[in-house]
């Protein structure tokens, strides 16, 4: 087993320190020679992290087949020092690979395994949100415009460490470290986009709302907490939002007329034809009976007029609801001024509206 250790230059735009002690933190990654635990090994394992204000990475590499053991026992016996392991689809691949390789290669140490977090399971909810086509872990980086070196894919990898075993050529060893080098030491990096998360999770204050002429609310608001590492605009299903730095700005198409509101039970309505609109019973009673008749679900409205602005269908909306129609969708709120500059609604329609 061959055990490589070198400094490296980190940059980083996320407070370590959110996620715990920034010396407690390992980032790692394993290559295999291919997904089945049961018949495929581990040849290599990397990580990278922090000490004394630097920036290590290490890498233990199988340089035999025979060498899987020891290099499972290395990383058991290293990673134990660590609180918080951080890896991208490690709780899927990565992890029960290792545990699996540890119980046939009779390896002590794998339930000192710390707590972990995955990086791709905190950022897939965003790949709509930063216009992703996927979220692979080179996709991530090209969009925080992180460039590699390493042209090969983990196919290829798999045939020169193969190769390797029977040349031992330079070339393809460096081919190998290579590529899981530029996955760990990238992984550090994926985490500005965990401010993403952060911020959208985060608590936001209004500052700003008002009709602009071409009739859309325009609603802006700021979560002092967190800053996003780069702007993003996104549809959602009542408007679109965009975001920058600190700061959310909401736009939102607005209708201006008359929306009906439609009363629960119907039963104790009655429609009248000539007003177009239904009243309760026990003002009905007062009503010529030609003049009235039963209301039904869909004729058991009063209309009003005003501008309105759509909201989620789940919105848990204290204020009434308006539609077009009966059942159609959106539903509609009527605007009054000064409405969004209350935290505690624009915290629930955010809320409401934000993707999960």
């Amino acid at each position: 087993m061959k055990t490589i250790t070198k400094e490296f230059n980190c940059t980083l735009a996320y407070d370590l320190a959110r996620l715990g002690d920034p010396e407690s933190i390992l980032f790692f990654d394993i290559e295999t020679t291919g997904l089945s635990a049961k018949r495929d090994m581990v040849y290599l394992i990397g990580c990278v992290y922090l000490r004394d204000g630097v920036w290590y990475r290490k890498q233990w590499f199988a340089d035999t087949v025979e060498a899987e053991a020891e290099l499972l026992i290395h990383f058991f016996l290293f990673s134990s020092r660590f609180s918080l392991l951080i890896h991208f689809n490690g709780s899927a691949f990565d992890l029960p690979f290792l545990k699996e390789r540890a119980d046939l290669c009779h390896t002590p140490g794998f339930g000192r395994i710390p707590e972990s977090l995955d990086l791709y399971r905190e950022l897939r909810p965003l790949k709509k949100l930063l216009g992703l086509s996927n979220c692979r872990q080179k996709t991530l980086e090209a969009f925080l415009g992180t460039e590699r070196e390493d042209p090969y894919d983990g196919g290829q990898l798999i045939r020169f460490y193969w190769q390797y075993l029977r040349t031992g050529e330079s070339a393809l060893y460096d081919a190998l470290l290579l590529h899981n080098a530029e996955d760990i030491e990238g992984l550090p990096s994926l985490l500005s986009l965990l401010s993403c998360r952060d911020f959208f999770r985060g608590e936001f204050f209004p500052e700003s709302e008002g009709l602009l002429d071409s009739g859309e609310l325009l609603v802006t608001c700021v979560n002092p907490s967190c800053t996003l590492p780069l702007p993003c605009s996104f549809p959602v299903e009542n408007g679109r939002i965009s975001c920058r730095e600190n700061t959310l700005t909401l736009r939102l198409p607005t209708v201006r007329g008359t929306l009906k509101y439609f009363f629960e039970r119907y039963t104790d309505y009655y429609y009248l034809p000539q007003e177009d609109q239904a009243i309760h019973k026990s003002v009905a009673v007062f009503v010529d009976p030609l003049h009235r008749k039963k209301a039904t679900a869909k004729t058991c409205y009063q209309k009003h007029e005003g501008v309105f602005f759509s909201v989620p269908k789940k919105f848990p909306a204290d204020a009434p609801l308006f539609y077009a129609e009966y059942k159609k969708n959106p539903p509609y709120m009527e605007y009054k001024e000064g409405l969004f500059l209350e935290p505690a609604f624009l915290r629930k329609f955010l809320l409401a509206t934000l993707p999960k």
